[in-house]
């Protein structure tokens, strides 16, 4: 490993563990003061705001995020202020996935329950996208610390938010995407703070709405495939098993949340290797690279899963979320199911730097199909078939990309304009 990589990974580690905390932070809210049935009904918003959260991130902020790669360190940020505008719209366009959540529980949930969580999770929903934005843009830059900067500010926030709403008995159904949606806010004026007395020169590229969504459109087929597959696996558990059972598989994958947090903070800061790496063919360092990331990624889930998988005495988490461990062996199986969906993530941004974005969107959608039929085992698995619906989704991912880069590395450099799976066109 680099001097540069280790410097650079606590402070990733540090930026993706403290925004992650903060999500837990709401989760835990949730998931403990709920109800059996409120729990369930969460855990669909929580699905619906993950989807709707993708449309202007995978749109604009992806694409804009691989450009930037392309031009140095310094000139980065510039062009911050472009996504952002470009931005917007998609964000309150995917505000539309929240209407998919009522639809999915109003059945089952109250209006005290529903309305709280419509309004809270439709704001979360246009405000995170561009705060997660810029700290990748932080990232990318070599600004590694101010993102972390950034995270823990809306960690703070969050949980302060949850303290205080706790505190003076606000209804909970307005406190966890409550929270997190003003912590977003707050962390998202800092970060805009950095950026605009972190810049003074003109921006490299002028960004049009157009180019990115070009390459866009890919990157959205790509993520909405697995959100789509999420949200139907959490509804079908909702459905044909019970609100209950899908309140403890919600409770599960909060205490497994962790697990993303360590593969989050690796990939924030080896994504940028990752994606040069495949821009310049360079196979060998994209293998030291995906080499680290892997068995930093298993040896943290065997150690986690160790810790938490089980419902023991000294499981702090098992006292702490006892909802969790009501089926024997749910959790472990969630951590392991997390370890094995974030295995690809790499690959997705040596693909993405190889534009290969087409390629993505492919394997995207093949692999939601098994998270699908993974998730239709419900009927014999109960609320196990979340997690392995996940497992399968991860796994058959994790091949499919290993064969598409393999083809990568064989073809020569990528061009940094332009996009496509064809070969590179001259200029």
């Amino acid at each position: 490993m680099s001097i540069d990589v280790r410097r650079r990974l606590p402070a990733g580690i540090l930026d993706a563990g403290f925004a992650s905390l903060a999500t837990f932070a709401v989760g835990l809210a949730a998931v403990t003061r709920f109800g059996d049935v409120d729990r369930g009904v969460y855990a669909v918003f929580f699905a619906a705001f993950v989807a709707g959260a993708l449309l202007s991130t995978e749109l604009i902020f992806t694409p804009a995020e691989v450009k930037t790669v392309s031009f140095a360190a310094v000139e980065r940020l510039e062009l911050v202020p472009q996504s952002l505008r470009l931005g917007i719209g998609p964000s309150v366009l995917g505000t539309l996935a929240v209407a998919g959540a009522i639809a999915a529980t109003q059945s089952y949930a109250s209006a005290e329950v529903l309305i709280p969580l419509s309004i809270t999770a439709a704001v979360s929903v246009v405000l995170s996208p561009m705060q997660d934005h810029i700290r990748r843009m932080f990232h990318i830059a070599g600004m590694n610390w101010r993102a972390a900067l950034v995270s823990v500010v809306q960690f703070v926030v969050a949980v302060t938010g949850v303290g205080l709403g706790l505190l003076i008995e606000v209804p909970i159904a307005w406190i966890p995407f409550g929270a997190l949606a003003l912590a977003n806010a707050v962390s998202l004026s800092l970060s805009l703070y950095v950026v605009r007395n972190a810049i003074n020169g003109r921006p490299p590229s002028i960004l049009r709405f157009v180019d990115l969504a070009a390459s866009g459109r890919w990157f959205v087929l790509s993520a909405i495939a697995p959100a789509i597959a999420s949200f139907a696996v959490v509804a079908i558990i909702g459905w044909v098993v019970s609100p209950e059972d899908l309140g403890y598989a919600e409770s599960a994958r909060v205490v497994a949340q962790p697990i993303l947090v360590l593969a989050a903070g690796l990939a924030a800061v080896l994504a940028p290797r990752s994606m040069q790496a495949a821009m310049e063919a360079d196979q060998p360092s994209a293998r030291r690279t995906s080499r680290l990331y892997l068995t930093s990624m298993a040896g943290g889930g065997l150690v986690y899963g160790l810790m938490v998988g089980f419902d023991i005495v000294v499981n702090p988490m098992a006292h702490i979320v006892p909802s969790a461990y009501v089926l024997p062996g749910l959790v472990a199986l969630t951590v392991a199911g997390n370890v094995v969906a974030s295995a690809p993530f790499l690959q997705n941004n040596e693909l993405a730097g190889a534009h290969q974005e087409r390629t993505l969107a492919r394997i995207s959608w093949i692999s939601s199909v098994a998270w699908l039929v993974g998730g239709l085992t419900a009927w014999l698995t109960g609320a196990y078939a979340r997690a392995i619906g996940l497992m399968a989704a991860g796994a058959t991912r994790y091949g499919a990309q290993a064969r598409a880069l393999a083809s990568v590395y064989q073809s020569g450099p990528t061009p940094t304009a332009g996009s496509t799976d064809g070969p590179p066109e001259s200029t």
